[in-house]
């Protein structure tokens, strides 16, 4: 698999089944499984996640006063089982 699809599909199942989160702590919980990936190279990775539709920044709030990330419609979307 490549780095960009083994990189994304770990991102993207991390935030499906934790939910909103900050960066930080999707790489707290991504890391081990992915020794060869840099914090440099993960914010890359998620930069181009969020460019391309498949994850959403969250507004800073008085509950949350960090940058969260969620996954947009597209993103949630390509996460669901499909009924096949």
């Amino acid at each position: 698999m490549g780095m960009m699809k083994h990189v994304g599909m770990a991102i993207l199942e991390d935030l499906f089944e934790s939910g909103p989160s900050t960066r930080m702590e999707v790489w707290n919980r991504i890391e081990e499984s992915l020794p060869s990936l840099k914090w440099e190279q993960f914010k890359r990775f998620m930069s181009h996640m969020r460019s391309t539709g498949m994850i959403q920044t969250l507004p800073i709030s008085k509950d949350h006063p960090h940058t969260r990330i969620d996954l947009s419609e597209e993103g949630r979307t390509l996460m669901q089982p499909s009924d096949l």
